[in-house]
């Protein structure tokens, strides 16, 4: 992994793992709702939102590493971005993640807004709907694209890029 280096997110489905203490809270404390309440704007209750199946990527990353396309991986769980992402980024190395490459999901604005939680916290507890990151070479995003949307994952979208630091996250 080197300054260059591609972030390809591929998205969640969900809180998958991450930040159920902080959505608890938020839900079920301040929020007062209950299992069976609708969430506002998202067409489900709360019990369907928070039993989400956490998505399984072996499917989707097995045939990239088969083609020895991976330089690393990051499984966004709990620490979110900001905590999972540095873990395989070498010594001299950093990552600059656009926040606006794509659509939070629905549930993690509405935890946000409600929760009046600040961007970093976000960024930090919740995997804010990229469940993985993939790490290529840039000359195999192409590739490694064709291979994505073979196997119908239609939601990988380059997040980031690796760059010189000190194995931070930076927003943009």
């Amino acid at each position: 992994i080197q300054a260059g280096d591609i972030l390809l997110g591929l998205p969640s489905s969900g809180l998958h793992t991450n930040g159920y203490s902080l959505a608890r809270q938020i839900v079920f404390e301040k929020l007062q709702l209950t299992v069976d309440a609708d969430i506002e704007g998202l067409d489900v209750t709360v019990q369907d939102e928070f039993l989400k199946c956490h998505r399984s990527y072996l499917s989707v990353v097995t045939p990239l590493l088969d083609e020895g396309l991976v330089k690393g991986l990051a499984h966004i769980t709990g620490g979110g971005l900001t905590e999972n992402l540095p873990r395989v980024l070498p010594e001299g190395t950093a990552a600059h993640v656009n926040r606006d490459a794509w659509i939070t999901p629905q549930i993690f604005q509405y935890l946000q807004r409600n929760g009046q939680v600040p961007d970093e916290e976000m960024y930090r507890t919740f995997n804010m709907g990229i469940g993985m990151v993939v790490v290529l070479d840039p000359d195999l995003l192409d590739k490694a694209s064709n291979i994505l949307n073979e196997r119908e994952e239609s939601g990988a979208v380059k997040i980031g890029e690796v760059i010189a630091g000190n194995r931070q996250i930076m927003y943009g």
